[in-house]
């Protein structure tokens, strides 16, 4: 097992890993797509979805593509044939006039322009020296793109050229997106630290050490900075300074972001643990448990909360109290480990090792049916 992945599970108690040793084997395998020279995870690696307009665009295995909603059909798909040296993993982001920016396993990021159910490769970037796993960020005319190479490279959307003099660079791995505010980047790493960069230069305004692995993208709110960690600790930070606010200890390890609404912060656990938190306080409001360990972030539509467990379930909880909107949970075949989307069609949830890739969960019966097939 991969150094840094062991000492996690050393440190954690026999029932964590039980829960968590199947998403540990998930990320050393990912980490070694990079060392080996081969796209070994091309047969399971991690749907990326996007969704703007009525159009679903997904990064998977081999492909790129763009989905309508309303059909299930593809509008266009990139490459034209499966490439077993190319496999994407990170959200594609969606620009002005239909561009499409993605990264790839094989570190390099591509622009692509669809014209009809053609696509135009715009510029490629192949400076990165490691996989792209977040998703890159559109933000005005440049494209933020995070990298395994543990730098955070800045691109001009027209050209692909660096913006910045030097890309920022942090101690490890970046796994996640980074999130913009006012002019002010958030960004975590997996060198237990979380970054406030200048968004116009990269240059740090200040770090925090939490002492864990942070594997997913921080959460923001007017004035605080949220971000969980592997230790199962959920911190608020002054977005200021970066100094902590408060922290809540969960049972297990935390593997997604948090989703902020109405003062509440909503977040789950590997043990399998749903929490809402009042972000003042940091006071647990209410706290239920899933019916498996649980990756993904949760989602809120209407007046509920969605948590996506890694067996296949989808538990949908009322915000206010965390009681339970179905008799039981949504049950889907294969993995899920992926966030799930929010559309007028239901709630979009990605699996993996399944014969879907995208379902839609209806959110007032919980009522499941494929909308995305592999291609």
């Amino acid at each position: 097992m991969i150094p840094f992945l062991r000492r996690i599970m050393s440190k954690a108690t026999f029932p964590l890993k039980k829960l968590f040793l199947p998403m540990i084997l998930g990320l050393s395998a990912l980490l070694l797509v990079g060392c080996s020279g081969r796209s070994i995870m091309a047969a399971s690696s991690w749907p990326g979805l996007t969704i703007s307009e009525d159009i679903a665009y997904l990064a998977y295995n081999q492909y790129v593509r763009a989905v309508d909603l309303s059909s299930g059909r593809d509008v266009w798909s990139y490459p034209p044939e499966a490439d077993d040296k190319i496999t994407f993993y990170a959200p594609p982001a969606v620009g002005p006039d239909g561009i499409v920016v993605i990264g790839g396993y094989n570190n390099e990021v591509l622009a692509l322009m669809p014209n009809n159910s053609f696509v135009n490769v715009l510029w490629s970037f192949d400076e990165a020296t490691d996989r792209i796993i977040g998703g890159p960020v559109i933000i005005d005319d440049m494209v933020l793109v995070p990298s395994a190479d543990g730098r955070l490279y800045a691109l001009d959307l027209e050209t692909g050229k660096p913006v910045w003099d030097k890309p920022f660079e942090a101690q490890h791995s970046l796994w996640s997106s980074p999130k913009i505010q006012d002019d002010r980047i958030y960004l975590t790493s997996l060198d237990h630290h979380i970054y406030a960069l200048d968004l116009e230069t990269g240059r740090e305004i200040w770090q925090k050490n939490l002492s864990s692995t942070i594997s997913d993208s921080p959460s923001l709110t007017e004035d605080l900075v949220f971000a969980g960690t592997f230790e199962g600790i959920l911190f608020a930070l002054d977005n200021s300074h970066g100094e902590i606010v408060w922290q809540f200890k969960a049972d297990g390890a935390i593997w997604g972001s948090p989703v902020i609404f109405d003062g509440v912060a909503f977040f789950a656990d590997v043990s399998g643990t749903a929490y809402a938190l009042d972000i003042a306080s940091g006071k647990e409001l209410w706290g239920e448990e899933l019916p498996g360990s649980s990756a993904a972030s949760p989602t809120i539509l209407d007046d509920r909360v969605f948590f996506i467990s890694e067996t296949g379930e989808v538990t949908a909880f009322l915000l206010e109290n965390g009681d339970p909107v179905w008799p039981s949970s949504a049950n889907m075949e294969g993995r899920l480990l992926a966030d799930s989307i929010p559309t007028d069609i239901g709630l979009l949830v990605p699996a993996m090792d399944s014969e879907c890739v995208v379902f839609s969960v209806d959110p007032s019966t919980g009522a499941a049916r494929c909308i995305i097939e592999p291609k």
